[in-house]
């Protein structure tokens, strides 16, 4: 699942992206922040996790047809091995562990469904890197680059001698006619949300046709705007995610126009200014790519419809400097039981004594381990490989789904959902053939002790033997909802739902943060299952020994059942729940 990251002091905005690290004192932490012919579940009580701690590594064995907890293990301990370099979008690792999931596809008998008849969808991934000799002049006066003004593009911009008009509020600019934007660059001003801030960022920004370009006045209590779109990284260049945009602080609009801004009429022309957005752009070194599989149905006419099923393969990558893992560990029980989700919590002096005394302890039968990979276990290794074994068992079924079933291991979750805002911008299938999305997004914890959300009034949610998170599964439709709470029910799953963290207006925006969203804003239903957060989420601790494998199998067969009825029910499930804004922007 994403990280909560870009705040600003007017709030915090929840987007996708790594955390800063953090240094301790006495301790360092890295943080970032069914068919009839279908085999019979196999019943499975509520276990505890295993008592005796699993090994740091692990011979893998063949897999089963059948959801097994054996399976999940030895799936889970290839795909979040240090080997893979915690699987950060456009690198080695990632790449690696793409191949890894293409491998296992073909293996099942998938067929591909991504570009030209392979099973990998490659996003447009760049890297870029600002010009510090990037200029924003107007009445002979420089702005200062990422204090007064900043940028946003796939490339270099120049404006040469250009006027600007004011076009208002930001969505007003398309009430302007064309004549009186031709040429100009149209300035707009962004109000003072969380949803307008986010949007100017991220979000579909209109140009009126003919303009030369847009230029976003900030306010001055979001000023961290500049740092945070002019920070080198990599980036999709695609127009989806966001066309060319200039951004300036609202003390530059006294340079921009003559009159102040509560006089100002959208229309009104300011100055001439001269702009050089200098970029340096490269492609990534490593491609970021989907992988997109296809079961095919069974029935002549439902096989054009789809059942999605989904996780996202990646992860944040590695830390700069290597740690003491279990510091971490232990750290993060006392301090930050949430982990990143807690990255503002440092410890008091009664916790030290207790994180100290602890280590002391383990220290006696456990030597030090130096660590600096997030391997991304639960995050969303468990995800992943669950959509691995649910493939398993429906590719190896006598008689498969009526319904096609779509596999998407989507890349780039961790950075803004960017693989399911691509597949579904691009989708390799018809958007409209796709009945319901399935996400499965960390479903390896979720015990009594893991502090997995919080209530919408703050209070602390925690796991237990049957714990099992719902986020969207009525949002859209309250059908498929109802199908969810039914098949675990009558399929004797008998896990106990927690519908916490989907609470209208939540804080956390859970939503709005994990590769589901994407779908549900083009108006397919949607249920995100996952068991919640704990104290390793985006850590270094979030290794494969320490998941809870026989209540991770519980919940794959769950979700496989879920999807055997979505696949073989005669109707596909009713929207009777007001659609999303697809441009708009995320709010839980």
């Amino acid at each position: 699942m994403s990280s909560p990251v870009f705040s600003t002091v007017c709030q915090t905005l929840r987007i996708g992206g790594l955390l800063a690290t953090a240094a301790l004192v006495s301790v360092i932490g890295a943080s970032v922040s069914g068919a009839q012919d279908a085999p019979q579940p196999q019943p499975v009580s509520a276990t505890a996790a295993p008592s005796a701690p699993l090994p740091l590594k692990l011979a893998p064995r063949p897999t089963r047809s059948a959801i097994t907890a054996d399976d999940l293990i030895t799936r889970l301990y290839i795909f979040a091995d240090d080997s893979l370099m915690g699987r950060d979008a456009g690198t080695e690792g990632s790449f690696k562990a793409t191949e890894l999931l293409a491998r296992e596809a073909k293996r099942l008998g998938l067929q591909p469904a991504g570009d030209s008849g392979t099973f990998f969808q490659t996003l447009p991934l760049k890297s870029k890197k600002v010009d510090p000799m990037s200029s924003f002049i107007v009445g002979g006066a420089s702005l200062e680059l990422g204090k007064e003004w900043g940028f946003k593009g796939g490339g270099t911009m120049t404006f040469n001698d250009t006027p600007v008009v004011f076009g208002g509020m930001m969505g007003e600019a398309s009430l302007l006619p064309a004549e009186q934007v031709a040429g100009k660059l149209v300035v707009l001003t962004v109000p003072l949300s969380q949803s307008a801030i986010q949007q100017s960022v991220e979000g579909d920004v209109d140009v009126p046709a003919g303009a030369a370009g847009i230029v976003l006045v900030v306010p001055q209590q979001a000023a961290g705007i500049f740092g945070y779109v002019l920070r080198p990284g990599v980036y999709v260049d695609d127009p989806a995610f966001g066309g060319p945009r200039l951004f300036v602080g609202a003390g530059a609009m006294s340079k921009l126009f003559t009159s102040p801004l509560s006089d100002l009429k959208a229309g009104t022309v300011g100055a001439t200014v001269n702009v050089k957005a200098l970029l340096d752009v490269t492609l990534s070194p490593f491609p970021a790519r989907n992988v997109v599989a296809i079961l095919p149905g069974s029935d002549r006419k439902l096989k054009h419809q789809y059942v999605a099923v989904g996780a996202h393969s990646d992860h944040v990558g590695m830390s700069r400097k290597s740690v003491d893992h279990d510091s971490v560990l232990v750290f993060n029980r006392i301090v930050r039981p949430g982990g990143a989700e807690n990255d503002d919590k440092m410890g008091n002096a009664e916790q030290f004594v207790q994180i100290n005394a602890e280590l002391a302890e383990m220290r006696k039968t456990t030597p030090t381990r130096r660590d600096s990979i997030f391997n991304g276990a639960d995050d969303d290794g468990s995800g992943s490989v669950t959509v691995q074994e649910i493939a398993e068992l429906l590719s190896t079924m006598k008689t498969k789904p009526k319904r096609s079933t779509l596999f998407v291991w989507h890349v780039g979750e961790e950075k803004g959902l960017w693989g399911s805002k691509f597949f579904i911008e691009h989708s390799t299938v018809s958007r409209d053939s796709i009945v319901a999305q399935l996400n499965i997004d960390m479903v390896g914890r979720g015990a009594a002790t893991d502090l997995t959300g919080l209530s919408k009034d703050g209070q602390d949610l925690r796991g237990g033997p049957d714990y099992l998170q719902l986020v969207g599964s009525r949002r859209l439709s309250t059908e498929l909802g109802d199908l969810v709470e039914s098949v675990n029910t009558t399929k004797k799953h008998n896990l106990k739902f927690d519908y916490g963290m989907d609470a209208n207006d939540h804080p956390m925006n859970i939503y709005c943060r994990s590769d589901h969203y994407e779908y549900a804003r083009w108006g397919i239903p949607v249920t995100f299952f996952t068991t919640g957060g704990h104290s390793a989420y985006h850590q270094l601790t979030d290794e494969p020994q320490y998941i809870d494998y026989p209540h991770m199998e519980r919940v794959a067969k769950l979700i496989a059942d879920v999807a055997l009825d979505l696949g073989n029910r005669a109707g596909r499930p009713v929207i009777n729940q007001p659609k999303l804004d697809p441009r708009g922007v995320c709010k839980q």
